[in-house]
């Protein structure tokens, strides 16, 4: 465990994300959370100061250039680096056929849930090329290797952050700095009932400390070797293999 690394998590605001600042603070690591939701952000870092852990909330919307620059900008000022980004902002789009969708619902999934990602990773990289290391951690999803009816515009933004996150994988290792996708399986959280899912109450779920634990062990893995792709489903979760 390296508790000197400085861990950035975006969309941190509740479910995955706050259970990974929670546990990583207690860990010791020094923590900045960010979301667009400011009231459930300054809680999470109060709780965190109240266990003795270091904290750092920014309100941003990642899927906005200027407010993704600015929460990494703010993480580097306020504790000289960043050594891990999490990007996890992300949101269930309505399920319905494609075509139902309206135009807005098309271009704020697409927002959410793939420019907050690129946004992210051009924002923390020329910081972490001056380091010679860093870990940008892209939480993906089941769907970004399958697909879900009903789930189109969901499931093509998952597909892009496994693919552009394979190229960073290509274009970044030989400055020191690791690229590592964490695809889950359907998570206990708020996802499914914004996406207008339901799910049978009897279901196992991954619950958001079950990533959470999963990003520990991405950030703890040695040196010299990452993990790029790790893939997370509930034992007796089924899931559409197409």
């Amino acid at each position: 465990m390296n508790p000197g690394k400085v861990v950035a998590i975006a969309g941190a605001s509740s479910g995955a994300g706050r259970a990974m600042a929670l546990l990583l603070a207690v860990r010791g690591y020094p923590v900045a959370v960010c979301a667009r939701r400011q009231g459930p952000l300054e809680e999470l870092v109060g709780e965190i100061r109240a266990k003795g852990g270091q904290a750092l909330a920014v309100p941003a919307d990642m899927g906005k250039w200027d407010e993704a620059e600015n929460f990494v900008e703010r993480v580097v000022r306020e504790y000289g680096r960043i050594d891990v980004l999490v990007n996890n902002a992300g949101w269930g789009i309505r399920s319905a056929p494609f075509d139902e969708l309206s135009l807005e619902e098309i271009r704020q999934g697409v927002d959410v849930n793939l420019y907050t990602v690129l946004y992210g990773c051009r924002a923390a990289i020329p910081h972490m090329k001056k380091q010679h290391s860093g870990h940008l951690i892209n939480v993906s999803s089941l769907l970004g290797k399958r697909a879900r009816s009903n789930l189109a515009v969901y499931t093509a933004c998952k597909h892009a952050v496994e693919g552009f996150s394979r190229s960073l994988v290509n274009d970044l290792n030989a400055h020191g700095i690791k690229v590592s996708v964490l695809a889950p399986a359907a998570i206990r959280t708020e996802w499914q009932a914004k996406a207008g899912i339901s799910l049978d109450p009897k279901t196992r779920l991954l619950e958001p400390e079950d990533l959470a634990l999963m990003v520990q062990y991405l950030i703890e893995t040695p040196g010299h070797f990452s993990i790029w792709n790790m893939d997370l489903v509930a034992l007796e979760q089924s899931f559409n293999p197409f």
